[in-house]
């Protein structure tokens, strides 16, 4: 059995507990964050900075329903990448295309939380037939657990838990 929030791919499963839920059959890994929406896409962003990434763009999909008189709960998604990383899986499948850049959505969930979600790597890499790169993928999985972790396990600020 893989470790905690692992994916096995040879047992099709994903262990997960605490904060982190995953859907092996989806590719989607979900967090649950500590703040509002806005809080925690802008503490994902600085980590994404930080770890040396180019943002590529910062979509808010609940101001762009409203712009068309629809009403959505806050939903926001991150593309971001980096070429000397994305570029060898593209090599390797050009298709992979298609899930790159990177990207990470922050959300309110139907019970007012606040979620970070991502596909998996490796998830992507068999939907894409990206082979002789495992090394890299699972340097990927690390990296995108950390950025989500750095993001939704920052402190909120007295503001937010009044919120909350």
């Amino acid at each position: 059995m893989a470790g905690e929030n692992e994916i096995d791919a040879s047992e099709g499963t994903v262990e997960a507990s605490g904060t982190t839920r995953s859907s092996y059959g989806s590719g989607v890994v979900t967090i649950t964050a500590n703040g509002s929406v806005q809080d925690v896409m802008d503490r994902l962003e600085a980590a994404i900075v930080e770890g040396g990434f180019t943002v590529v763009t910062r979509l808010d999909h609940q101001q762009n329903a409203a712009g068309v008189d629809l009403e959505m709960r806050p939903s926001q998604v991150i593309l971001f990448g980096k070429p000397e990383v994305g570029t060898h899986l593209m090599m390797a499948s050009p298709e992979a295309a298609l899930d790159l850049p990177q990207r990470m959505a922050v959300y309110a969930d139907e019970e007012g939380k606040t979620i970070i979600a991502y596909n998996a790597p490796l998830w992507l890499a068999t939907r894409h037939d990206v082979s002789e790169q495992e090394q890299r993928i699972e340097a990927i999985a690390e990296t995108l657990k950390t950025l989500a972790q750095d993001a939704a396990l920052a402190p909120a600020s007295a503001t937010e838990e009044s919120a909350q």
